[in-house]
């Protein structure tokens, strides 16, 4: 009876939303992958394109970014916790740029509040020479895996953090299948 409501609602969800076949396939095809909400400074935006573009070279993670043109204060807010909502994995960029971004403080301290992402579940990735500058929800104190020097070593962390994330769900529409 699980697999009869999800076509349903599935079907209702096409019928408003897709427009087209095309665009039902990619909502299709993407229903099948873990979300991960990246939060970075626009300063960062080299560094959240190459983990973006890791991310979606997987077969099983899908990155969802914000844009980063913010058109309204209250449409911002709203897109930023609908996206947060909607995904499995939050990953922070941290580094000189992000630690006093506003936005990205406001993100980690949402993703941590809210209960739709574990603990488990956030993996931030972080410049070596803030570790010591890092207070709140993230900080030195934590078990902080994977952290970088300069962006060549960036590329390698983030290879290595998201070679992790597939391994981690490798089965994940495992537990939605039965």
């Amino acid at each position: 009876t699980h697999g009869v409501f999800i076509w349903i609602v599935w079907e209702v969800y096409c019928g408003v939303v897709c427009e087209g076949e095309e665009r039902e396939e990619i909502k299709l095809s993407n229903m099948n992958k873990v979300k991960i909400f990246i939060s970075y400074s626009t300063l960062d935006s080299e560094k959240k394109e190459i983990i973006k573009n890791l991310i979606n070279n997987s077969e099983k993670l899908e990155a969802i970014v914000v844009p980063e043109q913010y058109s309204s204060l209250t449409y911002n807010a709203e897109k930023i916790k609908a996206s947060l909502d909607s995904c499995k994995v939050f990953l922070p960029i941290l580094t000189s740029n992000s630690i006093t971004n506003q936005w990205v403080n406001q993100e980690i301290g949402y993703a941590f509040g809210s209960n739709k992402i574990k603990l488990e579940d956030i993996y931030p990735i972080v410049e070596k020479n803030i570790m010591n500058d890092l207070k709140g929800f993230i900080s030195s104190s934590n078990d902080l895996n994977f952290r970088f020097e300069n962006n060549k070593d960036f590329s390698v962390t983030a290879e290595r953090l998201v070679n992790q994330l597939v391994e981690k769900f490798k089965n994940y529409m495992e537990y939605f299948v039965s």
